[in-house]
């Protein structure tokens, strides 16, 4: 703003990266509507850097795995992206929920948003509630101004509901009531606004159980799960292990500007027998460590005994994939020296490796980079 301006001094501002230029004396409503419309550009600069800067979809699917589980998972997200319904996806901790509702989000027609995201174990009483439905001045404690609560901010776009079970009673009850008329009434205030979005929960307990116990409310479960998505542990699909452990182990590798290292037997033998109860991200931990070097008993410790059966063959075929891999390492990953120590076919050779999902170039110290899967 300036009273003395001219069309130079207003050219060379805006080339410096004013939005615009106000001359005075100057109408409060054209201030207004110059600042409104500086923040919709704002936001929509955000917003696209947010996007951009987000994996693609293909990106996504490689982090997700190969399984046909997990296929199935990544064609129900196709579906669901079609259709503007509310989902509530339920899984393990470290499974995937996150990932799989910013899929899905992307994947919609309301993708052109950035997705709200609210962490409803992060904050609880008065700071939840104007987290999510904002409050007038004075309204709580401290709140000296106003504030534009999440749901309101998200008018148009995706809600993100992370660890949905842990908000308190008070806030399931009022976050129902929003959901059923699409209208957000700010904490203290006296007038409800529409918003109009959509919300994909997550949860990594049994709803269903807590509903029926009277521990979350009914009302507001059929509204969040107008589909339920449970995505897998992933000792439920041991064929995403490997595949998942090359692509983070490549990654950590990477941002640690070292070479992929050479894997022990015993770190072979925790990919191959450990149920990864903290799920993918557990698995991304171990990556990383072992990325840093850090392969050692302590390391492997905790690798439990596994929980397949104790079958004699089920032991035989165990026991033939140990030796193989141990002979792999042995042999830098050399085929044709391990299939002379070992004494087999060739052919036989290459059966049990296909059988046992052993890849010979893993175990060689100099294995090229761009066996990094992805």
């Amino acid at each position: 703003m300036s009273g003395h301006g001219d069309i130079a001094t207003a050219v060379d501002l805006v080339k410096r990266g004013a939005y615009d230029f106000l001359s005075k004396p100057f109408d409060g409503d054209a201030l207004i509507a110059t600042v409104r419309r500086a923040l919709e550009k704002r936001s929509l600069v955000l917003e696209n850097r947010e996007l951009r800067r987000q994996p693609t979809f293909a990106d996504r699917h490689a982090v997700w795995g190969e399984s046909p589980q997990i296929e199935q998972v990544c064609r129900t997200l196709d579906q669901l992206a079609q259709a503007d319904i509310n989902v509530l996806i339920t899984g393990e901790s470290g499974s995937g929920k996150s990932l799989a509702a910013q899929t899905l989000h992307r994947r919609s027609a309301r993708g052109r948003k950035a997705m709200t995201a609210i962490d409803c174990a992060a904050s609880s009483g008065d700071q939840a509630a104007s987290l999510l439905f904002g409050h007038v001045s004075g309204a709580i404690p401290g709140a000296q101004f106003p504030r534009i609560g999440q749901l309101l901010h998200a008018d148009g776009g995706t809600v993100f509901l992370d660890h949905i079970d842990r908000l308190s009673p008070d806030l399931q009850t009022r976050l129902s009531q929003s959901l059923e008329g699409c209208m957000v009434l700010p904490i203290g205030g006296n007038r409800a606004q529409s918003s109009h979005f959509r919300t994909i929960s997550a949860s990594s307990a049994d709803l269903q159980s807590r509903m029926a116990c009277g521990e979350f409310d009914r009302s507001l479960y059929y509204q969040l799960s107008a589909y339920c998505l449970e995505i897998p542990a992933l000792r439920a699909r041991s064929a995403d292990v490997m595949p998942l452990f090359r692509r983070f182990l490549g990654e950590a590798a990477a941002e640690l500007e070292r070479e992929v290292p050479k894997l022990s037997a015993a770190v072979w033998r925790k990919l191959q027998d450990y149920d990864w109860p903290g799920n993918v991200r557990e698995l991304r931990n171990f990556a990383g460590n072992i990325a840093l070097g850090l392969d050692d008993i302590r390391s492997t410790a905790s690798v439990t005994a596994t929980t397949a059966s104790t079958a004699l063959k089920s032991a035989v075929a165990r026991h033939e994939a140990e030796l193989i891999r141990a002979m792999l390492v042995q042999q830098n990953g050399d085929v044709t020296a391990s299939i002379a120590a070992l004494d087999l076919p060739r052919k036989t050779f290459y059966d049990k490796l296909s059988r046992h999902g052993i890849d010979p170039n893993d175990y060689r110290a100099n294995a090229p980079k761009s066996k990094k899967p992805g």
